[in-house]
């Protein structure tokens, strides 16, 4: 893994951090973070500027660039401080192609700024590829209480998959449920998933999806769930593994919920891990170390390397990390933390309250390792 973290030409306020994954054959993965610094919301430019604009004309600037100018755009997710006002001016097709997943979230970034764009890119390589990747974004409702939305995004979620050849169960490897309000709507979400799940045949004995179920939102007033995700078609069962981390963790179904706390994806060349959003937790589901936040910090971490290391993955073959807080006076020390143990790695930190009051702070990730 190599990374880059630099100021851009076009506007010093915005930076850009990359992952760069090579691959035999001249195939490439990289994670890209575009984010506006600290400094830059307090800055008279930023203000007197659509911050929109800017950032389109930083990335247009940067994926113009050897070596991004060959890869094609995959995945983007928009962490947006005021959806409803941001999203109508976001303006992508001149910018990614049509076949590009687009995510629009108000998770508005920690350090006060107003957007910033995690951007997925990969390199195929010459030959045909054996697998079939589908990333799906932004399967909401506009009708209905918390616990209809969730069983009517994932009914059409699974009518679109097996219009595809696929299903929840066989091909969905990683989920991303964004709750309005999660405080009050999390409990009905989740045994609303966990209904439709045992309809379909998941459960403690079969297996789960890696997930994140976070605080956001789309924008639009009456959507109380968003979902965003990942299913691949193709790979022979024994190419996945869920991860459990049962030393430091518990199976997430004893404290009512339904998600793996990891997927590992074997391909030919490489090993894809797809880490869920992992918080301060035991291996009994208590919450660790109330009110301290970096105490919270600290064990969050080790339980992230306990699942990166039954994947045969450390942190040194993590491409991106998302980090989601409940409070903004936590900021400033997370991102010291963070900064000084991963100073390389791309990295967002939103505002995201944790399913679970007492979580202070939860993070997710994605390595990559060679075979």
């Amino acid at each position: 893994m190599e990374f880059l973290n630099q100021p851009l030409h076009k506007d010093p306020a915005l930076s850009v951090q990359v992952s760069v994954f090579n691959l035999p054959g001249g195939r490439a993965e990289y994670h890209m973070i575009f984010q506006f610094t600290e400094k830059a919301h307090k800055d008279p430019y930023t203000t007197r500027t659509d911050t929109i604009e800017v950032m389109h004309a930083c990335i247009r600037e940067w994926i113009s660039q050897v070596p991004y100018k060959d890869a094609e755009a995959v995945f983007a997710r928009y962490f947006l401080r005021n959806a409803p006002s941001q999203r109508p001016r976001i303006h992508i097709r001149n910018l990614f192609p049509s076949s590009c997943a687009i995510s629009y979230i108000e998770q508005p970034p920690a350090n006060g700024s107003d957007l910033a764009v995690w951007l997925y890119m990969r390199v195929p390589g010459p030959e045909p590829e054996k697998f079939t990747h589908y990333w799906t974004t932004e399967k909401f409702c506009l009708a209905g209480d918390v616990t209809e939305q969730t069983q009517k995004l994932l009914r059409d979620y699974q009518s679109w998959l097996q219009a595809k050849g696929c299903n929840m169960a066989d091909h969905c490897l990683r989920t991303w449920f964004f709750i309005r309000d999660i405080d009050t709507n999390y409990t009905a979400f989740a045994k609303a998933r966990n209904e439709y799940f045992s309809r379909i045949g998941m459960d403690e004995n079969t297996h789960y999806i890696a997930s994140t179920g976070i605080e956001g939102s789309n924008g639009a007033p009456s959507s109380v769930v968003t979902m965003d995700a990942y299913a691949l078609k193709g790979p022979e069962a024994s190419r996945i593994t869920y991860l459990h981390g049962l030393s430091h963790l518990s199976p997430t179904n004893i404290y009512g919920v339904t998600f793996e706390r990891g997927v590992s994806i074997r391909f030919d060349h490489h090993k894809q891990i797809l880490i869920s959003g992992t918080a301060s937790i035991d291996k009994s589901g208590n919450v660790l170390h109330l009110d301290d936040i970096g105490a919270q910090t600290f064990r969050m971490w080790e339980n992230v390397e306990v699942l990166l290391d039954e994947a045969g993955a450390t942190f040194d073959d993590v491409s991106q990390i998302i980090v989601y807080l409940r409070r903004q006076e936590d900021h400033e020390l997370v991102n010291d933390l963070f900064n000084s143990r991963f100073p390389s790695i791309p990295t967002v930190i939103v505002m995201g309250r944790v399913c679970r009051p007492a979580w202070l702070i939860e993070m997710e990730c994605i390595a990559l390792v060679k075979s």
